[in-house]
């Protein structure tokens, strides 16, 4: 009976310690509000974005940068952490050109705004704004 009573005591106090949550952590974006077309600009260095953008970030990681016609030229991957967006892609041939990109996502409006650069640096190239669309 005493090894009885042990044991459950010790499922009480396990069950209570992994039952507790922290309740000011926020919680992570949803993967599949910020999967879809986006279309948008971006600009060079701190010029208003206005040279014409378009992404098709897909739910299962992958990430095109569309043409004006919608046709992909090229891909990548692509993460959501929090309401950090980030990616990187390359450009199919013959350009191979590689492009990283780093924007705030904003579920509720519908909207990504952030920077881009070359390669690796996400910074290096200028600015750009997408927004959803259906």
């Amino acid at each position: 009976m005493k090894i009885a009573k042990l044991f459950l005591a010790g499922c009480l106090v396990v069950t209570t310690l992994f039952s507790c949550s922290k309740d000011n952590e926020e919680p992570p974006a949803p993967v599949t509000g910020v999967a879809g077309k986006w279309v948008g600009t971006y600009g060079f260095g701190n010029e208003t974005p206005h040279v014409f953008y378009s992404l098709n970030i897909k739910t299962n990681g992958v990430i095109e940068e569309l043409n004006k016609s919608g046709n992909s030229k090229g891909d990548g991957s692509w993460n959501l952490n929090g309401s950090v967006f980030t990616a990187q892609y390359q450009w199919k041939a013959p350009m191979n050109s590689k492009y990283s990109i780093k924007a705030t996502y904003n579920g509720a409006n519908g909207k990504l705004s952030g920077t881009w650069g070359y390669d690796n640096s996400a910074t290096d190239g200028g600015l750009w704004e997408a927004e959803k669309s259906n």
